[in-house]
Parts: structure tokens; sequence; C-alpha cells
């Protein structure tokens, strides 16, 4: 059966500009800019309707990644009631706890890229619950013999999810670029994708910049 998994990464965000600290609104609640509206939407149009109109399409439940999802619906001309949508606690963000971000990520360039925020989640417990969603992803493709599945979620959950998928190495890992606010990464078959950054035996992904420090 065919099958091509789109993820996206949210919309550039009030964070992501330096007007709020995750740590000190709630990273659950951080909205997006005006871009990232934008963003959002441009991203649904190049996406298109035909792609999205039968996907499954899943969301993380913060709110930059709902509104992230409700501008890509626009872009494409379409609105929730047009589609089969389902929120996942396991595509919420890395829990970075309640500390000083920037400072803990000047721990991770001495103690390894999987070492665990203060109070909050190292990039292996993110791996673990993608690797439980995409369990059950794969279950329910077969179950509704899907074909297109969107998820809007973030840049850290998307690099977890490809490593889990294609099962890369902790190095390769290492090698990813965070995806820019709502760049579409894709995972096809062999040769469908033309130029994959990394494949397995049957399956490769696109849309992936490498070499640069891995941020979340």
């Amino acid at each position: 059966m065919p099958l091509t998994i789109k993820l996206i990464r949210h919309g550039q965000s009030f964070a992501n500009v330096g007007a709020v600290n995750s740590w000190e609104v709630g990273d659950h609640a951080i909205e997006l800019t005006p871009t990232g509206h934008q963003q959002a939407e441009d991203a649904g149009a190049g996406i298109g309707e035909a792609y999205l109109r039968g996907a499954l399409v899943y969301c993380s439940p913060f709110r930059r990644a709902r509104q992230t999802l409700d501008g890509v619906l626009r872009g494409a001309g379409l609105d929730r009631a047009d589609l089969r949508i389902y929120e996942d606690p396991r595509l919420r963000e890395v829990e970075h706890g309640y500390s000083n971000v920037p400072e803990q990520r000047l721990l991770q360039e001495t103690h390894g890229r999987f070492y665990r925020f203060h109070g909050g989640e190292s990039p292996a417990d993110c791996y673990d619950r993608t690797s439980g969603f995409l369990e059950g992803l794969m279950r329910e493709v077969q179950k509704e013999t899907a074909e297109r599945v969107l998820i809007v979620t973030h840049g850290l959950t998307i690099r977890c999810f490809v490593m889990r998928f294609l099962h890369l190495t902790v190095e390769q890992f290492d090698s990813m670029r965070n995806p820019a606010n709502c760049d579409v990464v894709t995972l096809e078959r062999i040769g469908v994708i033309r130029a994959p950054v990394f494949a397995s035996s049957r399956w490769a992904v696109e849309g992936l910049d490498m070499d640069a420090q891995v941020t979340t």
C-alpha cells in the first residue's frame, strides 16, 4: 500500500522571536506570531486540498501547533469538519523543565544531545513517546487503509520521529538541522523521493537540512 507521511513544524511563535520565555509562561500556551499564522497558511496552500482530504491528521495539543493546523487548513481551503483530526499528547514539544533553557543547552554541549533537562525530558524520552505514537499510527493506517498522513508538531519531535522511522543512528540524528517554522518533512517509499536525505531499506525522507547545530 502506498503511504506518504508529511510532518510540519509549527509556525513562528512568540518564543521563537524572543518575546516570551517558555519556562516562565508555560510552553503549551505560547501562540503564533502574525508571521507564524501566514507561514501556516502558505504551507497549507503548498500541501493542498487534494493531499489533505481523506488523510489522517494528527496534531500536538500545544496552542502553537493547533493554530498552525488551523492555518494549514485555511491555506488549503478546508476546515476541521472536513477531516479526521486527532490530537495526541505524545506529539508535544520536549519538556525543557523550569530552568533557563539556554543554560541547559550549554550542558548538552558537554554531556551530549540526549542530556536530560533539569525538571524536564531528554530527547530519549521524546524518542520513546514518539515510538509509541508511531506504532499506533501504523495500526490506524492499516485499519483505515490510509495513503496520506499529516502530523503537525515540533522540531525535536520531528527529528525523533524520522530517527525512529528510519532506524537512524545517534550520529545521524545529531547531523539533522532543526526544521524551520512550517518546514514540511516528507517520508515516502524509496523511488518516490528523488533526492533522499536518509533512506532505509524501503523508506526515504526529504525536507531536512543537515550539518548545523541541533536545537529543539
